[in-house]
């Protein structure tokens, strides 16, 4: 648990881009079901989601 709360702490404050870490294209909710759509079809994207618009690409 010490680990997980360090790790959210640095994405939150901006010390570590998780989208750019995993490779990811960063997405905001209204465009989860495409990114979900495109993913069951196979696509070779990975996606995080960025409700609240913080990630940048």
């Amino acid at each position: 648990m010490k680990y997980n709360r360090q790790l959210m702490m640095a994405i939150l404050h901006d010390r570590i881009h998780i989208a750019k870490a995993v490779n990811a294209t960063a997405i905001s909710l209204d465009d989860a079901p495409r990114g979900y759509k495109e993913f069951d079809a196979g696509a070779a994207t990975k996606y995080v989601l960025d409700p609240n618009g913080y990630l940048n690409n």
